[in-house]
């Protein structure tokens, strides 16, 4: 026997199932409630003694978890056009599983930034021209960013030739740069955003209130 424990971290509830690797079958499943105002820990190991009167004590070949609170990150994104920058930066936010509340092409308009100022996400976006291609737009919308009230992480990854000017106007922001994911005419490069955009998920995660506890039971 082979058994795994698989850790959900939800908003209400922790919930921890028990598989078998080798027999390919559920072993067992409990939840608790998720005890994030004080230590997260604790409402895992209440899930997990639910567990083992189930299954008995196993001993775990894995260990793994993950997070359903707030339904995952919330992220925009921006870019040139929509078929070709904006819809890069798409593919890239979803396949990190990122949810994307908003995707917005050309320039961020009023109407836009007050829609950002009013619903902000967990990280925002930036991409916008090829390579060597239009860089007063990605420069603009981070003009435009500076400009809120409000402040949230930013991934950087459009033209290569915006990216000090970015830098420079969003030296206020928790910035990742990133190489272009559409650095020429229909070629995506989307895996570093991707990296970005999970260790940016878990760097919020861990803020969550005993996170760093727990996860040393991983």
């Amino acid at each position: 026997m082979r058994p795994v424990l698989l850790i959900d971290f939800g908003s209400t509830f922790t919930k921890v199932t028990a598989v078998d690797l080798d027999e390919e079958i559920l072993l067992g499943h409990a939840s608790a409630f998720t005890t994030v105002d004080h230590d997260i820990g604790c409402g895992l190991a209440s899930a997990i003694k639910k567990l083992e009167q189930k299954t008995g004590v196993l001993s775990y070949e894995y260990r793994l978890a993950c997070s359903s609170a707030a339904g995952g990150l919330r992220m925009m994104v921006s870019g040139l056009v929509p078929e070709l920058t904006a819809e890069a930066g798409r593919l890239a936010a979803l396949g990190a599983g990122a949810k994307i509340t908003r995707i917005f092409s050309h320039r961020l308009g009023r109407r836009d930034l007050a829609h950002i100022e009013s619903n902000p996400p967990d990280i925002f976006l930036l991409t916008g021209g090829t390579d060597g291609g239009n860089r007063s737009v990605i420069i603009d919308n981070a003009a435009a960013l500076a400009r809120l009230s409000i402040r949230f992480p930013v991934i950087v990854a459009g033209n290569r030739d915006a990216v000090d000017d970015c830098e420079d106007l969003l030296n206020d922001f928790e910035v990742s740069f990133c190489p272009n994911v559409m650095p020429r005419f229909n070629k995506l490069n989307v895996e570093p955003v991707q990296r970005a955009i999970r260790s940016l998920f878990l760097t919020h995660i861990i803020r969550a209130r005993g996170m760093t506890k727990a996860s040393s039971l991983l």
